[in-house]
């Protein structure tokens, strides 16, 4: 489990097993029971929405549930290069 900060106050708990595991789908008939890293149906249970500190561009938190850095989007958490924070 990975706890983001949202607000100053506000916590959002991540499952990092599964994509399915942050979903508000109760029952999902596309899960074969395996580890799903991309899905078009998934639904969040709480919208979030982050500005990510190295490109700026804002996303949504409970889809960058495999992040490394969960102050940084999914793209940014994809390269190996350090981000300059002026």
């Amino acid at each position: 489990m990975g706890c983001v900060q949202v607000r100053e106050n506000v916590y959002i708990r991540l499952g990092r097993r599964s994509m399915c595991d942050n979903c508000s789908a109760e029952l999902c008939v596309y899960n074969k029971g395996q580890r799903v890293t991309e899905c078009d149906r998934f639904t969040p249970a709480i919208v979030a929405f982050k500005k990510c500190v190295c490109c700026g561009d804002i996303f949504e938190v409970s889809a960058n549930f495999q992040a490394i850095d969960y102050d940084r989007c999914m793209k940014c958490n994809g390269h190996d290069e350090l981000c300059v924070r002026a």
